[in-house]
């Protein structure tokens, strides 16, 4: 756990200063420190902005005040500083003071942006490709994304230039191509594919963007942006284009980064189901009873059983927990478990 807490120098030596910001103390609980932290963050945002239920609808005196506004949004903590950490009856009881802001993501540093992508979302490895419906590459487009990724704290970013028209076609239907994910994620690792979709109309610019989790084929982010060359060439018109697609979507990124709770897609083979009681049920009610677990669906069950997790904390977070329970891991990726 030194090293969790060495990731963490750059959040906790900051001093508090935002005049506009509010510091609350709480206290959290887990199995381990870091799901501890994950507990006290949300326990933190709880306690300014209202009760959370099912991670999406906000409650305040018994009340639904907002169905869009939840814990794992992810633009409230500012920062925060580990008060006090210690074990009692086998749980780690972690105190923290937390600066609570509305405005989070707009006023990080850059330095506050890598320890968070880093510290919550492992720094995935993101794959760009931009192609037109030809297999055209337009590598204007992706030096802009990229560039924007590492602006906001990405830095681990896989070059498909390898990839032939063929597979730049399939690629632009990516997110209904399950087949191709796998092959993405395995040949190139990388956790996640930024799919720009370029269509040129004379002088006219058109981006369609999505961001995708390789492993659970969950589309992050989905928008387009026009570069309109009335008053432009083609060239300026598709730079314009590029620039605000990269913005956007880079600042989507940041925000999936920085939730507290995350999607994690658990494979349980075919002994492991057995010993985890052989039933949905009992597999389902096992994994729902491990700290930071908020509920667990079932999305294929097969020779093996595929979970939809939700968790406070990284792929790697549960895996630890898991193999405190006693169950070993046989694959680990950056949303992806296999026991």
């Amino acid at each position: 756990m030194k090293s969790f807490f060495a990731a963490l120098t750059f959040l906790t030596l900051i001093n508090f200063a935002t005049c506009s910001a509010e510091i609350v103390h709480v206290t959290g609980r887990g199995a381990t420190e870091r799901n501890a932290i994950h507990n006290a963050l949300r326990l933190a945002v709880e306690q300014k902005f209202g009760a959370v239920v099912n991670s999406k609808t906000r409650v305040e005196k018994s009340a639904v005040t907002a169905d869009d506004v939840s814990v794992d949004s992810a633009g409230f903590v500012t920062r925060y500083k580990i008060v006090s950490s210690r074990v009692v009856n086998g749980l780690y009881v972690v105190e923290i003071a937390a600066e609570l802001d509305d405005k989070k993501l707009s006023a990080l540093t850059d330095v506050e942006k890598k320890a968070l992508v880093d510290t919550n979302a492992d720094n995935p490895r993101i794959a760009v490709a931009a192609f037109d419906s030809s297999g055209r590459r337009y590598t204007t487009v992706e030096n802009e994304i990229v560039a924007a990724l590492k602006r906001q704290g990405f830095t681990r970013t896989v070059d498909l230039a390898q990839v032939n028209r063929a597979v730049a076609q399939r690629i632009i239907s990516a997110s209904e191509d399950d087949e191709l994910c796998k092959t993405l994620a395995n040949d190139f690792h990388a956790d996640c594919l930024v799919v720009a979709d370029v269509k040129i109309s004379g002088t006219n610019v058109n981006i369609s963007s999505r961001l995708i989790e390789l492993n659970t084929g969950e589309i992050i982010f989905a928008g387009n942006s026009i570069g309109n060359g009335e008053f432009l060439s083609a060239d300026d018109a598709l730079k314009l284009a590029s620039r605000r697609v990269a913005g956007e979507l880079s600042t989507a990124a940041l925000k999936s980064a920085a939730k507290i709770e995350r999607h994690v897609t658990l494979l349980v083979t075919k002994n492991t189901f057995e010993q985890l009681g052989g039933t949905l049920t009992a597999v389902r009610e096992r994994i729902k009873n491990i700290s930071g677990v908020n509920d667990a669906f079932a999305r294929k069950l097969g020779a093996s059983l595929e979970l939809d997790i939700d968790f406070d904390g990284t792929a790697a977070d549960f895996a630890q927990l898991l193999e405190l329970v006693g169950l070993r891991i046989l694959e680990l990726s950056a949303s992806y478990v296999k026991i």
